[in-house]
């Protein structure tokens, strides 16, 4: 759990005071969990507010609407990550495979986590087309942005010190996380070793092209 820092501010500016700093932190958790477990009924922050149980006005104090309860999620789980904090990353070595190996291992697991799973139900609920996600989740749509560079970052910390092509690794850093969640997808249809085989594979096909 991230800690609230103590001059976190309501949705309408004004100081959270300890209780509402608790509130707001326990309202992020109970939407991390609504949205990993996944559901048939619509995304919505009424749904939130009765798992919670707090009314909408409480939750509308501390998010303002929809739209910024999403950008708070998104922003505890890019804290959560840790990719935002560099200096907490592990130090790198290895060839280009292994490393390549250890950002696709990474995505995998963080896929199968409550928080991996909250992000791609988050992901799915939102409109498709950009022009109406910027229209109708402008903050969820930066938060989102800002959630996706945290770990393009990371995934050039782990090649920086290598005499890598530039735009080569600009192209694998689009297409790993894509390829990850069309695996991620197949978890639960195929067997663990096509899926292994599946991310082996992936891994060859980009270690080779970045060589």
């Amino acid at each position: 759990m991230t800690e609230a820092s103590p001059t976190m501010q309501s949705a309408a500016g004004t100081r959270l005071n300890r209780k509402g700093r608790e509130t707001r932190q326990r309202l992020l958790d109970i939407a991390i969990v609504c949205l990993a477990a996944g559901s048939s009924e619509p995304l919505s922050a009424n749904r939130v507010a009765r798992a919670a149980g707090v009314s909408w006005g409480t939750l509308k104090h501390q998010f303002g609407d929809i739209d910024g309860l999403w950008a708070a999620v998104l922003i505890e789980l890019t804290d959560r990550s840790g990719a935002n904090s560099p200096e907490i990353w592990p130090q790198v070595t290895g060839s280009i495979r292994e490393r390549v190996w250890e950002v696709v291992d990474a995505i995998w697991t963080i896929l199968d986590t409550p928080e991996g799973r909250a992000v791609e139900t988050l992901r799915a609920g939102l409109p498709n087309g950009p022009d109406e996600r910027l229209e109708v989740f402008p903050r969820t749509t930066a938060a989102m942005a800002g959630y996706e560079d945290a770990w393009l970052r990371a995934f050039e910390y782990f090649l920086a010190d290598l005499p890598l092509d530039s735009d080569k690794v600009r192209r694998v850093q689009a297409l790993i996380p894509m390829a990850m969640r069309g695996i991620n997808n197949e978890r639960r249809l195929s067997s663990p070793a096509e899926l292994a085989n599946a991310r082996h594979c992936l891994v060859d096909a980009i270690a080779v092209y970045l060589q």
